[in-house]
């Protein structure tokens, strides 16, 4: 399933409207900050408001837009502190993933992964992103889905979503990739060789460099709408 797709047989109003008001968020075309009104949303989408009440309702609970009692909702702004909370979330799950994974992978998830390891950004277009932001997400979804543990392996995907929405302000998206395939191929190579310390390692140094560069892009500020 493409990350900008409804889960199957999922096809109401609320589903609909949901995936694509975070798609927006997530590529900035609601940016930090915007205040969102229901009755201008039920009008783009033809809906009435209940439904889009009800998509805004998971969004908050996902971190995309939040509410403000007698007043609506708006995108979530984005700050220092969110950025450093989810790169630690990510080093403490995805690190613990890595290391699991080495003890308790099949031959097949590890195929999985090295089928995933691959990697390119193709392009700076809409299109180009959102396809190297899917491979990048299978990868990091089939080394947390082979620790058997559905519920870390959906608060993966939540950060790397989180951590997308924040690159594509402004980002320098082609430093951030650089060196992912082989980033991930020390993964694996270490997952495959039942080496937990070194696959936990290997994913300790893919999202340190990750968040060195956006950190980095942060201080040079190239990524807008954050809230210092």
């Amino acid at each position: 399933m493409g990350y900008d797709e409804l889960p199957a047989g999922d096809t109401s109003q609320v589903a609909r409207i949901y995936q694509e008001m975070k798609w927006k968020i997530i590529f900035g075309r609601y940016r930090p900050g915007m205040d969102i009104s229901e009755a201008t949303l039920a009008r783009v989408f033809g809906a009435s408001r209940t439904p889009v009440r009800e998509a805004l309702s998971r969004l908050s609970a996902d971190g995309y837009v939040v509410s403000f009692p007698g007043r609506g909702f708006a995108v979530a702004p984005i700050t220092i502190s969110m950025v450093q909370n989810i790169f630690q979330l990510r080093r403490i799950l995805e690190t613990a993933a890595a290391e699991t994974a080495a003890s308790v992978a099949t031959h097949e998830e590890i195929l999985e992964m090295q089928r995933a390891a691959e990697y390119s950004c193709t392009g700076a277009e809409e299109d180009g992103y959102r396809l190297a932001i899917a491979s990048n997400i299978d990868f990091h979804l089939a080394v947390a889905k082979a620790t058997h543990n559905d519920l870390l392996a959906d608060s993966v995907e939540s950060c790397l979503l989180q951590v997308y929405r924040i690159l594509l302000l402004g980002g320098d998206f082609a430093r951030f990739e650089e060196g992912t395939a082989a980033h991930h191929h020390a993964i694996v190579d270490a997952i495959e060789s039942r080496d937990p310390c070194g696959a936990r390692e290997a994913m300790e140094h893919h999202i340190s460099r990750g968040a060195d560069v956006i950190m980095g892009n942060l201080i040079e500020g190239r990524i807008k709408g954050v809230v210092f």
